[in-house]
């Protein structure tokens, strides 16, 4: 049975109001398994009579960069572990928030996955800090900031494989995004049962751009052998061949993206 801490899943929820559109961060519970995705999701509601622009996270990126979120997660017990600090490095530039426009009346709820980027695969409690606004280019200059610190506990008990059923089945679905989607969620926690279909990532040119970080986490033989095929036959300047020698390589930065 795992550890559980009694805490609640929000303590500040902030709230913004932007003309005729409102918004509020939130998580769909407090307590998560081991191992499980983990998802910091926005709610925004057009009240008035016209279409509002807001802009979404783009879901298939590796890239915090590309997202109109700023998030910071710290592991509140037991103390946190400080880790390598990396340099910036260069990243592609053809990616961004996806600008939503949302009619009169219509609400939208985007997500961000924590896991791709926060360290949050050890048991304990976590705090959030979670801002929109004015943190990308392309956002307009009068967006409207908000902020919230929420938190939540990952549980000593892994995963199961349940949990995972859902995004390998969006992985067959005829919307690429959605299949970007699952594939990015599945690169970054994935369990090694389910290696064998991981390992058709790099098989999938719509997908393949995830298959370094999914072989990467297996860390098996047949994982290594196969990022070692991908990086033989990957074209040049490409990210999969640049990741896969990063992490053959042992780079301790190759997970910043």
């Amino acid at each position: 049975m795992g550890t559980r801490y009694l805490i609640f899943a929000c303590v500040c929820c902030s709230v913004f109001a932007a003309a005729q559109t409102s918004g509020q961060f939130y998580m769909e519970k407090e307590s998560y398994a081991l191992g499980e995705p983990i998802f910091v999701q926005l709610k925004v509601v057009n009240h008035g009579p016209k279409a509002e622009a807001f802009y979404a996270d783009d879901r298939s990126s590796l890239q915090p960069i590309c997202s109109p979120y700023r998030i910071r997660v710290s592991r509140v017990w037991p103390v946190e572990v400080h880790h390598l600090s990396c340099p910036p490095r260069g990243i592609s530039i053809g990616c961004g928030p996806r600008k939503i426009e949302l009619q009169p009346g219509e609400t939208y709820v985007d997500r961000v996955l924590l896991n791709i980027h926060h360290k949050v695969d050890a048991a304990g409690t976590y705090t959030v800090e979670a801002l929109y606004g004015r943190v990308s280019e392309v956002q307009p200059e009068n967006t409207t900031e908000i902020q919230s610190t929420l938190h939540f506990v990952v549980d000593e008990k892994p995963a199961g494989e349940r949990v995972f059923e859902p995004w390998v089945a969006q992985l067959h679905s005829t919307d690429p995004m959605e299949r970007l989607e699952a594939a990015r969620i599945l690169a970054s926690v994935a369990p090694r049962s389910l290696e064998d279909t991981l390992l058709t990532f790099a098989n999938d040119r719509w997908i393949r751009q995830y298959a370094p970080l999914a072989f990467h986490r297996l860390n098996t033989p047949r994982s290594t052998a196969a990022m070692n095929e991908l990086l033989a036959n990957s074209e040049p300047g490409t990210w999969e061949r640049r990741k896969a020698s990063e992490y053959l390589a042992n780079d301790q930065c190759a997970g910043d993206y």
